[in-house]
């Protein structure tokens, strides 16, 4: 479970966020990147994210692989620009902390980046879940 909604409400009301796509290299759960012609590719700077529901042996684990040509969901955050969000394991960095900024690296993961522009996509670590397993972020800059 990398990527989850905060609220039921945000299923029900608003825009539909997800698309379609075939995983074009072997990667995990909550990975970050770009969709182009149907294709799912880790991206740097992304503001879209595989978000499926893990099933079999290794749902809930801290990184659940997803096979190179797998059909995934995958999540526009542009579209829940202002919204919080939770985030688990995998893609989270190692170390973070309340207020850190979350941007994409070119792996998919997630990076603490204290540079980014006010007005560029980033995601704004607001509260921990549990035991530091996951962390409620806010979504920012959704039109860059």
């Amino acid at each position: 479970m990398a990527i989850k909604f905060r609220t039921i409400g945000q299923i029900e009301h608003g825009v539909y966020p997800f698309e379609n796509a075939v995983a074009s290299v072997d990667t995990f759960n909550g990975a970050f990147g770009t969709v182009t012609s149907g294709a799912f590719t880790v991206a740097k700077s992304a503001s879209k994210a595989i978000m499926l529901v893990e099933v079999g042996d290794d749902a809930g684990m801290p990184k659940y692989a997803v096979a190179k040509n797998s059909q995934v969901r995958v999540i526009d955050l542009a579209k829940l620009d202002g919204q919080e969000i939770e985030v688990y394991d995998y893609p989270l960095p190692d170390k973070i902390e309340k207020g850190n900024k979350l941007v994409s690296q070119e792996d998919g993961s997630l990076k603490v980046d204290a540079g980014v522009s006010s007005t560029a996509f980033y995601l704004e670590v607001k509260e921990f879940i549990g035991n530091k397993d996951g962390v409620v972020v806010l979504v920012h800059g959704a039109t860059a």
